[in-house]
């Protein structure tokens, strides 16, 4: 069982991400279940119980943001196709940018307070 400074820390860290990166409560659980191997759409389906649409779209979202990445990979010898794995992004590559947005965001105030 998590103790309670897990718990809160892990709130804090969705909190933090929904609003430095702009996401949905969806998008923020789906950048941090991503294991380093990936998963697929169907995969992320059955563990959140959310419409294949409704993750893809997250999935867009999060790529345009560049969050996430896709890897595209080919099926089983046999089968015909290919498939997309989704990895997130170090999460130290993660801790940058939400450091970066927010020395943008501090900025914007300053010159904002500053032509009052």
């Amino acid at each position: 069982m998590k103790d309670i400074s897990t718990i809160k820390n892990s709130t804090e860290i969705k909190k933090i991400l929904r609003c430095a990166f702009d996401l949905t409560d969806l998008e923020v659980s789906i950048t941090l279940m991503l294991p380093p191997e990936g998963m697929r759409v169907k995969e992320i389906q059955n563990i959140l119980k959310k419409d294949r649409t409704t993750i893809q779209k997250s999935l867009k979202i999060l790529v345009d943001k560049e969050l996430i990445f896709r890897e595209s990979k080919c099926c089983v010898q046999g089968k015909r196709g290919r498939y997309f794995v989704y990895k997130s992004l170090d999460r130290q590559e993660i801790r940058k940018r939400v450091l970066t947005n927010i020395d943008k965001w501090y900025e914007g105030l300053q010159e904002s307070v500053k032509s009052f």
